[in-house]
């Protein structure tokens, strides 16, 4: 199967917008970017293929999918990437003295003929940021400097939609995507019948807004909606890129894409890269792409989202 990997050619259906990375308070590091399908055909799940390499001449290959199933023409949807260092015993966090590039590609877009239930509809939301400072370190209800996200989603339709979950995108000011937050291995309502409504509140992963760089700090954000049923067959509905409704709002109008800009000099993979990438992928990404359709597995699901965005405030 490798040996066919070189010769395959990148998916064109779907393109990387934007990336950026950082080292987490576990010191991991974290690839965080966004994904946009610009064919004219439902792709069922986004595959993405990196290395991140450092000075010293190390390098670590991974695999991930986008955090989306059934994703619409013209739509867009984050990634949230955790580059584990086998090399590294303690934890597999980074222990090189840099990362001097990340190279990642879409290695897997296949296309599909369903799509999800469209009637949910986010009817407000609004942006805040945390101003408890707690009275101790272990004081989980300290949020100081957290951006957070509270809305409200809807089902505007006549089906009973299930297992929903609500992901957010940041951006900076120069639209590069530099968090990814929001419910992924839980969900803000297990079922929403017609004409119901359910809040939400979630806030980015790992980012602290409180004495954070400038080409850090979040300026606006996003908001997909993901379902587990119904799913639909046919013609999917035709979307705008961001704001759109149903399913995407935010608090600005959208940013304008950068070419796969980064915090730290992120590019999107070159030809010379690309092709070994894919084959280093192709193992991982067969496992990976069965896993989308349960949508990605997030180790920062919703449940601790509260508390760890108020953890790693510091």
């Amino acid at each position: 199967m490798v040996p066919a990997a070189f010769s395959q050619s990148p998916p064109t259906n779907v393109k990387i917008l934007s990336y950026s990375w950082y080292i987490d308070s576990l010191g991991l590091l974290v690839v965080v970017g966004e994904v946009q399908n610009v064919g004219s055909s439902t792709v069922g799940s986004v595959v993405l293929a990196g290395t991140a390499s450092s000075s010293d001449g190390s390098q670590v290959d991974s695999s991930i999918n986008a955090y989306v199933v059934d994703l619409l023409p013209q739509q867009k949807a984050p990634f949230y990437w955790e580059f584990y260092d086998s090399g590294n015993e303690n934890g597999g966090g980074w222990s090189h003295p840099d990362v001097s590039n990340v190279a990642i590609s879409v290695y897997k877009a296949d296309t599909t003929a369903n799509y999800q239930y469209p009637d949910l509809k986010i009817t407000n939301d609004h942006y805040s940021i945390g101003t408890n400072r707690g009275t101790g370190a272990n004081d989980q209800t300290a949020d100081y400097g957290v951006y957070w996200v509270n809305g409200q989603i809807q089902n505007t339709g006549s089906q009973t939609a299930t297992n929903i979950r609500v992901i957010g995108t940041f951006y900076n000011a120069s639209g590069t995507v530099v968090a990814v937050g929001g419910y992924i291995n839980e969900v803000v309502n297990a079922s929403l019948s017609p004409s119901a409504s359910a809040l939400f509140k979630f806030g980015a992963f790992d980012i602290n807004q409180t004495g954070i760089v400038t080409e850090k700090k979040i300026t606006s954000y996003s908001l997909l909606i993901q379902v587990e049923t119904p799913i639909l067959q046919g013609a999917a509905p035709v979307i705008t890129p961001y704001p759109s409704s149903g399913t995407i709002t935010s608090t600005t109008s959208a940013p304008t894409p950068t070419a796969a800009s980064s915090i730290g000099q992120g590019s999107q993979s070159d030809s010379a890269s690309t092709q070994w990438i894919y084959a280093v992928a192709v193992v991982v990404a067969l496992v990976a792409v069965a896993a989308a359709l349960l949508l990605v597995r997030r180790r920062k699901g919703q449940s601790a989202s509260e508390s760890k965005a108020s953890k790693r405030k510091k």
